[in-house]
């Protein structure tokens, strides 16, 4: 597959996401998609981790969160861990699996969700021998988009737990 045609490709998974997260939020199935905007941003970034025979003394890349975007597709190089994410207030690696994409949600989700969702805490860490290649694309709100709690999910035992920004 050429480069624009796996954008494509990854832009209809983000739609068909994006409707299934509304849906489980009990909201229109385009509901998140017309909140985040007609004209979302879909940035890209490869990351190359070489190896490094003491991985405990440098990191890949910080602990964050996806804070700009409402849904981030990784694809990680096969056989390499290096990804993690915090579970039970512990790091645990996230499994490269052949063929697959790791989906975090961003912050944008976790306001529109008014909390109900929560944008993953993730960092990259280094492998003693092998070198690691991630690639990520986003999806981010138009730059004319007002992101906050969705009305529908604020009630009184709901109250907004965002401001609109």
């Amino acid at each position: 597959m050429t480069p624009s045609v796996i954008l494509v490709v990854l832009r209809v998974l983000m739609k068909r996401l994006l409707s299934l997260i509304s849906q489980g939020l009990g909201l229109e199935k385009d509901c998140l998609e017309k909140k985040l905007g007609q004209k979302p941003i879909h940035p890209a970034q490869a990351n190359y981790y070489p190896p490094c025979p003491d991985s405990e003394l440098t990191l890949g890349l910080y602990v964050h969160t996806d804070l700009t975007s409402a849904l981030t597709i990784v694809r990680q190089s096969e056989g390499v861990t290096g990804l993690q994410v915090i579970k039970d207030g512990k790091w645990v690696s996230v499994e490269s699996i052949p063929d697959a994409f790791v989906i975090n949600l961003g912050y944008q989700i976790q306001v529109l969700s008014n909390g109900r969702y929560k944008s993953v805490h993730h960092r990259a860490v280094t492998n003693k021998t092998q070198k690691r290649v991630s690639v990520a694309t986003f999806y981010a709100p138009s730059r004319d988009s007002i992101i906050g709690p969705i009305q529908d999910l604020i009630d009184e035992q709901h109250p907004p737990a965002y401001r609109e920004f």
